[in-house]
């Protein structure tokens, strides 16, 4: 199973241009292959079939995908794709974002601004308990950030990658920090016997 993304160009055929509202994949399918079954509650998916036969399978029925076929799948549909025809597939995805259409749940939302201000009030100086505590605190508020970005225009977008990336260099950075802060003779811990 191959499932590799698409580059979106302009009219030029020179500047990439990373969308927020569409991707674009290539699928192959050999015979006996399936995609897990799995979900995107704010995004729709049309899958073209370009070679080959497929079979889109829901919760209320199998349809058939064929060249010249298009099936839509609705977000927040669970779905899998899957090749029992004996011969390869190939076929194309077409990802549109729609994050309107992904249930609200109320949750405190975090900012980049929150990640500096924490980088920023690092101590020159920590405890051990001081320095785990921080790098806890550091990648549970960059696990939040991660969620976010996935929810409002996806981990697999270039654009959500670039994001990601660039909290990534900013905590490794400030667990640098927090090590070079650390002072190991300073501890709380209680003295063994």
């Amino acid at each position: 199973m191959k499932i590799k993304p698409w580059s979106l160009k302009d009219a030029s055929d020179e500047v990439m241009i990373p969308s927020r509202v569409m991707e674009l994949w290539e699928v192959s399918l050999q015979d006996g292959e399936e995609t897990p079954t799995h979900q995107h509650d704010a995004r729709e998916e049309l899958l073209i079939a370009l070679e080959g036969r497929g079979e889109v399978q829901q919760q209320d029925g199998t349809l058939d995908l064929f060249p010249g076929h298009v099936v839509v799948v609705p977000a927040g549909t669970p779905f899998s794709l899957q090749n029992r025809s004996g011969l390869p597939m190939r076929g194309l995805l077409v990802a549109i974002h729609r994050p309107g259409l992904a249930p609200q749940v109320e949750t405190d939302k975090v900012s980049a601004g929150d990640l500096e201000s924490m980088i920023e009030s690092i101590p020159a100086r920590l405890n051990r308990a001081e320095a785990l505590q921080s790098i806890i605190q550091l990648f549970d508020l960059a696990g939040q950030l991660s969620e976010q970005i996935e929810e409002a225009i996806g981990l697999e977008t270039e654009t959500g990658l670039r994001t990601l990336e660039s909290i990534e260099e900013q905590v490794m950075q400030a667990v640098v920090e927090i090590s070079s802060a650390w002072r190991p003779g300073v501890d709380l811990r209680p003295p063994r016997f």
